[in-house]
């Protein structure tokens, strides 16, 4: 095999599925790929701070035997040797799961998240753990455990949260795959902000089973440089487990079948803002030149005003009480390592977490009242995805902002930058950022969402995009990683 000849810097652009279709045609080990993800990380890393976790010993260890198999014939999963990385709030036995928190800092599961489960099985190796806020709660990713990961593209610039590190990591041809978790846009803002594909399943679809995760209108899903290689990891990890308990049950259709169909005849409505948002005008004016490619494809492409009131008073109120008054479990209990956030434990946790853990949560009649403006957006969207297949709209209302100092927020409003993202979380659809073009040097990314379940057709929508605005889909930072003056 010409394997060994493959650099770091051949394969930090290769797409994973390509990936898994050279080593299962024996042009390229799997020691080979995850030998130069390694000697990439061990590169870049020290500056981008994507990882706060590796394990390379193991992921050889893997490497190795997944070219055993394969020189064998054995039957080959599709991303058979391929490495990835994980939010480090996903457990992996053997491998420290720290949820960004001290309270962590030293935990080892004893077994596999039910999501690693499934990605192993289809032969992916997992290289290694990626940073995010103390408990995916602050709009950085950075926390008391490791540094802050920063942007690919700018590094005195965020990464986006909570799955910045991830994001961060395969912008920068660190990894092909990544698996993020997104309760109001987490897998979406740092995708839009580091320049990926990201998708947010239903929540329900992917199991949390084994992970930190608490949103109650959450999902775990991937961030990626291709459309195709979010499809195929969506594949291996979407599907009931009857172990957790709000799994959706039913078959999971073909992602792959349908990739490529056409869009024609496709009903797409764009809102440069939802009727309220505050968006920067350069990136209203990029998202609405993406949604009219689509019409170039045959899309029937409108924009008809659409007006859904402010959804972050009711948003943070009912992701606050859900545990206290819904059907969530409550935060940061959901392991046999459980340990109760009592007084002697706050001076350990982040600034941010420490101040809303000592905060009074909502009353049970605000509740009720946030509940209701949900249930009056739940069907505001409703009658809006009656009309049209998808509702596009910018991801983020602003580019990257620079890293601010301390323990700020890096968003003038004071938002976590969910305005355009929760909308999709709270009415439990499914939703996706696709990396549109830029902005001062800046990556913007173009948000589509559809009805509960219509994975299938988001992505065909996004790979349609792919054929007809192919920015983004390659490495972010090929050599030195840019440091612009901090603003």
């Amino acid at each position: 095999m010409g394997t060994e000849r493959a650099s770091m810097e051949d394969l930090a652009a290769v797409s994973a599925s390509e990936t898994a279709r050279r080593i299962a045609a024996g042009e390229l080990t799997a020691i080979a790929a995850v030998d130069a993800a390694l000697q990439r990380v061990e590169r870049l890393d020290g500056e981008l701070h994507s990882f706060l976790s590796l394990d390379a010993d193991a992921a050889r260890r893997q490497a190795r035997d997944a070219d055993g198999a394969q020189q064998r014939g054995e039957p080959l999963g599709p991303l058979h040797g391929v490495p990835i990385s994980l939010k480090d709030e996903v457990w992996t036995a053997g491998l420290r799961s720290t949820a960004g928190s001290l309270l962590y800092a030293d935990f080892v599961p004893e077994t596999d998240a039910e999501v690693v489960v499934r990605l192993k099985r289809a032969g992916a190796i997992v290289i290694g753990k990626s940073q995010l806020p103390e408990f995916a709660a602050w709009p950085r990713s950075t926390n008391l455990v490791g540094p802050e990961a920063c942007n690919p593209h700018d590094r005195s610039r965020i990464s986006g949260a909570s799955s910045g590190g991830s994001a961060a990591g395969v912008a920068a041809g660190l990894v092909p795959l990544s698996i993020g978790s997104d309760g109001g846009g987490s897998i979406r803002i740092p995708s839009a902000l580091c320049g990926t594909f990201g998708i947010f399943p239903t929540p329900g679809l992917v199991p949390e089973r084994g992970s930190f995760s608490y949103s109650p209108f959450g999902s775990l899903g991937p961030i990626s440089r291709s459309v195709r290689d979010a499809a195929i990891m969506l594949q291996v990890i979407a599907g009931h487990d009857p172990l957790h308990a709000a799994s959706l049950s039913g078959a999971v259709p073909d992602y792959l079948a349908d990739l490529d169909a056409s869009v024609r005849d496709l009903r797409v409505a764009f809102t440069p803002d939802f009727g309220w948002i505050d968006v920067d005008p350069r990136i209203a004016a990029m998202t609405r030149r993406t949604a009219q490619s689509l019409a170039a494809a045959g899309a029937i492409v409108e924009e008809p005003g659409i007006e859904i009131e402010d959804i972050w008073p009711a948003f943070g109120i009912v992701t606050s009480g859900a545990a206290l008054y819904g059907d969530c479990p409550p935060p940061f209990t959901q392991t046999d390592a459980h340990r109760a956030l009592v007084e002697s434990n706050l001076d350990r946790l982040t600034p941010p977490l420490a101040a809303s853990m000592a905060m009074e949560p909502p009353t049970q009649a605000q509740y009720e009242d946030a509940m209701k403006v949900i249930e009056r957006l739940r069907y505001q969207m409703a009658v809006w995805l009656e009309r049209y297949d998808v509702v596009c709209s910018p991801t983020m209302s602003v580019v990257a902002p620079p890293i601010p100092d301390g323990w700020e927020m890096p968003y003038l409003d004071g938002r976590m930058g969910t305005n355009f993202t929760s909308l999709a979380n709270v009415c439990r659809l499914t939703a996706a950022s696709y990396p549109c073009g830029l902005v001062d040097d800046l990556p913007v990314g173009f948000q589509v969402i559809g009805s509960t379940r219509a994975e299938a057709l988001v992505l065909r929508v996004c790979r349609a995009l792919e054929k007809v605005v192919p920015y983004g889909m390659r490495p972010g930072c090929d050599g030195p990683l840019p440091e612009r003056d901090r603003r």
